[in-house]
């Protein structure tokens, strides 16, 4: 914020879980450290280049949203 980059929230809660694609949650999608197969549509992907998606899909409705950053400034 302080230097005038506008900053959003993503809250980060099972993003490692949730499919990219279809939004599916469940704890078994995420076979090991570095493996994402999603149980309901098969998507197979890096574990988290899946849970990096979902952050951006997460700010990306935040920031169409409006919500401002809960995140403090850096003094």
């Amino acid at each position: 914020r302080r230097a005038g980059v506008p900053l959003v929230y993503a809250g980060p809660a099972y993003t490692s879980q949730e499919c990219a694609e279809c939004h599916h949650i469940e704890k078994k999608n995420r076979v090991d450290q570095a493996r994402f197969i999603c149980r309901r549509c098969g998507v197979v992907a890096h574990a988290d280049r899946n849970a990096s998606r979902n952050i951006a899909a997460r700010g990306e409705a935040a920031w169409i949203a409006g919500r401002e950053s809960r995140v403090p400034a850096t003094p």
